[in-house]
């Protein structure tokens, strides 16, 4: 039974990863045929989202996808809020970065990303129930 746990982690790892390679291809492709090739996208706060942000949604897929049949109902049900938590993150701070841009000076923009890796920390546990910001 250990060993089928391991298994489904080793798995649901892999295809998190898969998924963000995807991503990472998909992006590249569209970056090189709209932006410059001597421009580094990640000294833009809005394409080094687009790029970073996504990981945790993806890693988080795996885990729910595949780590699916040792979950009781109540666990999968928690599991499967904080993803739309991650994910509401995700489009939030993509409307924050497009309607605040950063005027960061042109080196690796890490704080937006740091920013929304917090936010999607936030609305996870608040999705899940586990943050409650006013108790009545």
């Amino acid at each position: 039974m250990n060993q089928s746990k391991d298994y489904q982690k080793i798995l649901s790892v892999t295809a998190g990863v898969t998924l963000i390679l995807a991503w990472t291809l998909l992006v590249l492709h569209i970056e090189s045929t709209t932006i410059s090739y001597t421009q580094n996208p990640f000294q833009d706060p809005l394409l080094a989202w687009i790029n970073l942000g996504p990981v945790p949604l993806f890693l988080g897929l795996g885990f729910y996808y595949f780590m699916r049949p040792g979950g009781s109902p109540e666990k999968r049900e928690a599991q499967f809020s904080a993803l739309k938590g991650i994910f509401a993150a995700f489009i939030l701070w993509t409307g924050v970065i497009l309607i605040e841009p950063s005027q960061a000076p042109n080196n690796f923009n890490i704080y937006p990303v740091i920013g929304g890796y917090l936010l999607m920390i936030v609305l996870a546990q608040a999705f899940r129930g586990r943050l409650r910001l006013f108790d009545s």
